[in-house]
């Protein structure tokens, strides 16, 4: 009962021996029809000699023929069905104890409405509630997940097995004849951020566009410390398009909390008695984290810049995003941060953030001075939760200004301006003052439109008028102008080619269920 579902191979490939989970329901390797399937378990049986052993597919004979030599299982694997097969002994989706293993199969209990339904993961850091007070089912069929043979909708709980995505239409690309990658060819970028780029989805979303626009995205992991894959413990908003990303692992460096010098030193031995250095002039704490507090640092005292410049070393493009706590630290954590006696202002900090940066930077370019350097303008505040804080827009932008006046005399160093459409819901409810789904679509783009402009690819997006595109919301009337639609803030070209409108993203984690026990939609207030 095997039915045609999202493509295997990528899946099965990635799945390392360590990372085998046992077969289903405590039996053996012999309970598994399917070669690819196969390479995806260990013996179920507990007590048994045979519990743990990796079980291996036969070659192209009956199953039981153990003939097979251990090398061609990974032959096996790479050729994988892209069929699923049943889970094994009749049993449910329910019984799958790990998220990859889970795309590999449809529900094996013959009875309705379970019979042959899909099996979908749960979300990264997510589980199932099937009422049992644990957290550990983290497979289940695609009719419970959504409430339609299941208690409740859970949708908001369900994850994704393998990027969706297809090209982007001629329409809604921009082209030029030169420019250092090429359609086609590998392209690599790497993102360093602090909170931004932990609890939202801009780098990920960056990542499956430019495979839509065609290129090799090739993110290899580093040895710098801190690296994660994704967001932290997938901590984001769920949005629309988030099939096209979720699955997919993009290094970057997003510390929550921390400030420029974070990035910007090897170590501490220029830090005195107190636990404070000299930057431009003033007083700063050698203690990353939020409001310059230990207990907010994390598990990496500090992210020395030779590791970062090593890392680094090779990609198109460095994507700087880390200097929004730098001002805010000055309201916050004055003193914690800047010393006891006076403290810069808010302006006075962007002399610390250009020292920081153009150190983070010249370490990169000493590596290698070919790497293409964006600076990543701070977004606006925000206010009701949700919306742009038009008080603070011309306190906002100066900072950006005089961030963007002292950096980018540096080589090969670009400042990033960017904007958010006011009234419209742009901030996230799950972690405050942070870009919500539509925010991270205009970060996204607006940083692959840098790369572009500044000549690292050759095939761009087309992007409409700024002022007349950015705050509209009509997608269905789009079709014909692709471009407007790719820079509204509240649109986007879906795998079909057709513009659609984007939403904020489901920002509960994981949604309260209201009081008939539902999962309700997320709530978004009015404009102001």
């Amino acid at each position: 009962k095997a039915t045609s579902a999202i493509l295997l191979a990528p899946i099965l490939a990635g799945v390392p021996a360590a990372g085998r989970t046992p077969v289903p329901g405590g039996q053996g390797c012999y309970a598994i029809t399917d070669r690819a399937a196969c390479c995806l378990f260990v013996d179920g049986r507990e007590g048994e000699i045979f519990e743990g052993e990796d079980c291996v597919p036969s070659r192209r004979g009956p199953v039981g023929d153990h003939s097979l030599l251990l090398a061609d299982a990974a032959i096996d694997v790479s050729r994988a069905s892209h069929n699923r097969v049943a889970v094994p002994g009749g049993l449910g989706c329910n019984e799958v104890r790990d998220r990859q293993a889970c795309c590999a199969f449809v529900d094996g209990r013959i009875e309705a409405p379970y019979a042959g339904r899909e099996c979908v993961p749960a979300r990264e850091n997510t589980y199932f509630d099937v009422g049992n007070g644990k957290d550990d089912t983290v497979c289940q069929p695609s009719c419970w997940a959504t409430g339609d043979c299941g208690p409740k909708d859970m949708s908001a709980h369900a994850g994704f097995c393998a990027p969706v995505f297809s090209p982007l239409p001629y329409q809604a690309l921009a082209l030029k004849p030169t420019a250092t990658v090429l359609y086609g060819q590998r392209l690599r970028y790497y993102v360093i951020g602090s909170s931004n780029a932990a609890w939202q989805t801009w780098p990920d979303q960056m990542h499956a566009m430019l495979k839509r626009m065609g290129y090799n995205v090739t993110l290899p992991k580093t040895e710098i410390p801190g690296e994660a894959d994704g967001p932290i413990g997938r901590r984001t908003p769920k949005c629309m398009d988030a099939a096209s990303y979720e699955t997919l692992r993009t290094p970057r460096l997003g510390l929550q909390g921390w400030s420029t010098w974070g990035f910007a030193f090897d170590n501490e031995d220029d830090c005195n008695a107190d636990g404070f250095r000299q930057i431009a002039g003033w007083n700063v704490s050698c203690t990353n984290g939020w409001a310059c507090t230990s207990k907010w640092r994390g598990n990496v005292p500090i992210v020395p810049v030779s590791k970062i410049a090593k890392g680094v070393k090779g990609a198109h493009v460095v994507v700087l995003a880390n200097f929004v706590n730098d001002g805010r630290n000055s309201q916050y954590g004055p003193h914690d941060c800047y010393g006891p006696g006076r403290t810069p202002s808010v302006m006075e900090t962007t002399n610390i953030t250009a020292e920081d940066l153009r150190r983070t930077i010249r370490a990169i370019h000493d590596e290698d001075p070919n790497v293409v350097v964006l600076v990543l303008a701070r977004y606006a505040d925000f206010k009701q939760v949700v919306f742009v804080n038009e008080k603070t827009l011309d306190m906002n932008q100066a900072i950006n200004n005089a961030v963007k006046e002292k950096v980018e005399t540096e080589p090969n160093t670009h400042f990033v301006d960017l904007t958010f459409p006011l009234d419209r819901a742009m901030f996230q409810t799950l972690n405050a003052g942070h870009a919500n789904c539509r925010g991270d679509l205009v970060m996204a783009n607006t940083v692959i439109e840098a790369m572009w402009k500044y000549g690292v690819i050759s095939t761009g997006l087309a992007l409409g008028d700024q002022d007349t595109c950015l705050a509209r919301e009509d997608c269905g009337n789009m079709n014909g102008d692709l471009a407007c639609c790719q820079r509204s803030a509240l649109c986007y070209v879906d795998p079909d080619a057709i513009a659609r409108h984007t939403d904020p993203g489901c920002s509960e984690f994981p949604p309260p269920p209201d009081a008939s026990g539902s999962v309700p939609a997320c709530n978004i207030p009015d404009p102001p």
